[in-house]
């Protein structure tokens, strides 16, 4: 199984990606565009897990989530991995306070105990990924992006935290919640 910890957005936030991407379409690049219904925010990317170790990544999580509370992020701004030069992923950005960076540090440190390696965390949305060779209009791409620096798409009471299942299927990527932690009250 493959395994990601998540944070999943609400309908009103997913609508407001939709029509960024719809606009974005309309531009001369050729990208592969993320499912709206699959926009979240990665905190940790297990990768691939044995199926009789969900119940252990379930407790992690569980822990990770402790002392937790619900807090306010904001999702701002656009831009692309990993440069203007040489675009591969299309992003919008993540604006948050503390609680946001202690359950991504909280996450880490309970899945080191479990093997996992420590990597970098950059908090964005991947709104689609450009296709090999996709040159054409990325100019075009960039300046519009830049235009959109300092647009808000939205700010989002997080108030859970999921272990997701991603499912190769031939249509793309399908994502499954395995579990979501409610944060403390």
């Amino acid at each position: 199984m493959r395994l990601f910890i998540a944070i999943n957005f609400s309908p009103t936030l997913i609508d407001s990606l939709t029509r960024l991407q719809a606009e974005l379409r309309r531009l001369p690049v050729a990208v592969k565009w993320v499912n709206p219904g699959s926009l979240h925010l990665t905190l940790k990317f297990l990768g691939e897990v044995e199926p009789a170790a969900v119940g252990a990544m379930s407790v992690a999580l569980e822990k990770a989530a402790l002392g937790i509370k619900p807090w306010e992020l904001e999702v701002k701004g656009a831009g692309v991995f990993p440069n203007w030069r040489a675009p591969r992923v299309i992003w919008v950005g993540v604006e948050s306070g503390a609680p946001l960076y202690d359950l991504q540090r909280q996450v880490t440190a309970e899945y080191l105990n479990l093997g996992f390696k420590t990597d970098t965390f950059t908090p964005h949305l991947t709104l689609g990924r450009l296709r090999p060779g996709a040159v054409g209009g990325s100019s075009i791409l960039g300046d519009r992006l830049r235009e959109l620096a300092g647009v808000s798409w939205g700010r989002e009471r997080v108030t859970a935290v999921s272990l997701m299942e991603s499912r190769l299927t031939p249509r793309g990527a399908l994502y499954l919640p395995l579990l979501t932690v409610n944060l403390e009250k």
